[in-house]
């Protein structure tokens, strides 16, 4: 389909970094970052004919901010959790706890679906950054509350 490469060509535009992830197996999957690392957005298109893209950002919660959640209050804890959850869906998008049915998630995906017919750079980039800005918000939800990650224990695995 042409308009994987012309994903990919909006995304260069703006001096993002793209990559293929070895693990991927998907028709068409690639992961992309600022220049200089940090948060990796995906964009899949699962099977050759699918007309559609999954935009999708997964944050991983470090070990350090799963146990202050654990510390938590049980009604302090769900209230964090759905301020997160209920953010997020304001914006429009999808979001997801795993491992799913766990009171402490380790990771927190994030996603929007967009239609391949008539699809805009516009269109499609405004979507990106909307599941960017969710995932910086967990990110920065984390580390406003429980503080930052003390150096050399973060990874981009990790908030």
């Amino acid at each position: 389909m042409d308009l994987d490469n012309e994903i990919k060509n909006w995304i260069q535009s703006l001096g993002l970094s793209i990559f293929t992830p070895p693990q991927a197996k998907e028709f068409f999957h690639i992961s992309v970052t600022p220049p200089q690392g940090g948060p990796v957005v995906d964009i899949v298109r699962p099977l050759e004919n699918s007309n559609f893209y999954i935009i999708a950002m997964g944050v991983g919660v470090h070990p350090t901010h799963q146990n202050a959640l654990k510390e938590l209050k049980d009604s302090d804890r769900k209230k964090f959790i759905n301020e997160i959850k209920y953010d997020i869906l304001k914006m429009g998008l999808d979001v997801i706890f795993l491992p799913m049915g766990q009171e402490v998630p380790q990771i927190i995906q994030i996603t929007r679906v967009v239609i391949a017919e008539n699809l805009t750079a516009n269109e499609f980039m405004n979507s990106f950054y909307f599941v960017r800005n969710a995932g910086m918000l967990v990110i920065f939800k984390f580390t406003d509350t429980f503080g930052n990650i003390p150096q050399g224990q973060t990874s981009t695995k990790y908030l």
